[in-house]
């Protein structure tokens, strides 16, 4: 694995992902993001009707597939090297997936959009009993007002075909959750027939409000091909924020800054998946580098 020292440098990340980039400054990184949602890529009524019905919507095709195969590659590089797939987001293409979504995230979160300090990377391994993370929901408090007004999103981007043999996602809706006169707060409250599988393939864009309950699969050793996917949360900046650092869509930070944020998502993700001590040390230890550097 990278030391914490060579953490640090660009070159050495650019090196194992020579087709992807890192920009040194603000200027460019959205440059090649146009909106591939405004150009009739959604149907902004059906989307709307599932998502307040169910909690969750799903769009096939909108997203280029060339770009998301060097992000899949990206990642197969970043295992290849004992090193996280959360590392991919040092690269602006992954930054530059969610960028491309503003007019889908405006349509449910309004223009004043704001990123939340909340994202991961998977590769969930058939091989190695693979799975995703458990059942649970992104944000426990309530992510909408009514049926008008989302607080909170998430959105889900896979890499790679996910099907319920690698390990897709599984949403309980929750137009079958209000009919339990109780919110369910454990696994064994969900009746299995409830349960919704939602395979999907590169290009797809899935998406949900916060409090959705939700949860990533077990992959068959039989799996055929590992599970990519990359995901990041949004807030309607009108609203209070839900966290203590918000970010700027169109403005994603820079390097160090990436590298420092990125670092802090290990720990704070140890009871979601199995988290080795040692790549948590690694991580704070990475994130002493770079304030010590800023510092300096």
């Amino acid at each position: 694995m990278i030391t914490p020292q060579n953490a640090i440098q660009p070159d050495v990340w650019q090196n194992i992902n020579p087709q992807l980039s890192i920009s040194n400054s603000l200027d460019g990184i959205g440059s090649d993001a146009a909106d591939v949602a405004s150009s009739g890529g959604f149907d902004p009524s059906s989307l709307s009707d599932r998502f307040w019905d169910e909690g969750y919507f799903l769009i096939e095709d909108i997203l280029p597939i060339d770009e998301l195969a060097m992000l899949r590659r990206g990642i197969e590089n970043l295992v290849a090297n004992d090193l996280p797939p959360a590392m991919i987001y040092l690269y602006d293409e992954a930054w530059q997936v969610f960028m491309r979504l503003r007019p889908l995230l405006s349509h449910f979160l309004g223009d004043r959009i704001a990123l939340l300090p909340h994202f991961w990377a998977w590769h969930v391994d058939p091989g190695e009993d693979g799975r995703g993370w458990p059942p649970h929901r992104d944000y426990q408090g309530e992510s909408a007002i009514g049926d008008e007004m989302v607080i909170s999103l998430s959105l889900w981007v896979p890499l790679s075909t996910a099907m319920p043999e690698n390990g897709c996602m599984y949403v309980l809706p929750r137009s079958f959750e209000r009919t339990y006169g109780h919110p369910v707060t454990k696994p064994q409250d969900v009746p299995l027939q409830d349960v919704r599988a939602l395979p999907a393939k590169p290009g797809t864009v899935m998406g949900w409000r916060q409090d959705l309950y939700h949860w990533g699969g077990r992959a068959s050793k039989h799996a055929t091909e590992p599970r990519m996917s990359l995901s990041l949360e949004f807030q309607n900046a009108a609203f209070d924020p839900l966290a203590q650092q918000l970010l700027a869509l169109d403005r994603p930070p820079v390097f160090l800054e990436r590298l420092e944020l990125i670092a802090a998502q290990f720990e704070k993700y140890t009871h979601m998946q199995s988290i080795g001590p040692e790549v948590v040390a690694w991580a704070k230890a990475i994130m002493n580098e770079c304030r010590a550097n800023r510092a300096g």
